[in-house]
Parts: structure tokens; C-alpha cells; sequence
């Protein structure tokens, strides 16, 4: 059948899921932190940030790659600020993480992984209402 997974396919995302649940959460501690060093260690070399604004028909798109600008830009935007929520939650079918300002939904977030390291972050801004 085209398109549906495969049995294997289907036991790896079930035994990979915890795993991807706790690398979400040491990423997104990391970034909450601060620490550059700590954040650092978990980045893949290669690493990038991909911000996605606008309306989806028409998005904004804008990279950010490496280690020191990626961390930058994550340690910025995930930083500690009054009203502002860092969520652990699932975004699309996956662990992610929900930032929201006083209750609202400002951004989701996806982290992919090579081996145990940070590969490529997207973040998806939400439209202010």
C-alpha cells in the first residue's frame, strides 16, 4: 500500500518517541537558560534555525545556520520574560514546544535530531490577533 508506513517504520517512531520527548526537553532547558556553553554542546555543528512569519499562503522565510548564530538567536527568543510560556507540547505529530504571551500562542516549534544532536530547529510565529 503506497504511503503507509511500514511495520518497522511504525515500532521505530513508537520506540524513538521517548528519546525525541527528552532531547525536546534538555534542548528547550538549554535554550531557556541562557547558558551558551550548555546550549552549544547540545547544536550540531551544522545546526539551523528556520523561522517561518506570514500568512501561509505568502511566508517569510529566514535561515540561520551554525552553532554561535544559532544559538543566538534560540537563546534570545526562548529567554525568560514576564507573560511569555515555554510549553512542552506535541506540534504536528511530534514533541515540540509552544511559546505563548499572556495566554495567546505566539510561535510552535519543531526540533529535528542527528544522533543526539540538534540538526535543524523550525519555528512556525503565529499571527498576532
Amino acid at each position: 500500500m503506497a504511503g503507509s508506513p511500514s511495520l518497522w517504520q511504525t515500532v521505530w517512531e513508537w520506540v524513538a518517541r521517548p528519546n525525541h520527548v527528552k532531547a525536546v526537553h534538555s534542548f528547550s532547558a538549554a535554550a531557556q537558560s541562557g547558558d551558551e556553553v550548555r546550549l552549544g554542546a547540545l547544536l550540531d555543528p551544522d545546526v539551523a534555525v528556520v523561522v517561518e512569519a506570514g500568512e501561509p499562503a505568502h511566508p517569510t522565510i529566514k535561515v540561520v545556520k551554525g552553532v554561535y548564530e544559532a544559538g543566538a538567536l534560540l537563546r534570545h527568543g526562548m529567554a525568560p520574560r514576564a507573560g511569555v510560556v515555554v510549553a512542552e507540547r506535541p506540534v504536528g505529530s511530534q514533541a515540540g514546544l509552544v511559546l505563548s504571551r499572556d495566554g495567546q500562542p505566539t510561535a510552535s516549534v519543531t526540533v529535528d535530531f542527528t544522533g543526539r544532536l540538534v540538526s535543524v530547529v523550525w519555528i512556525k510565529l503565529h499571527a498576532a490577533a
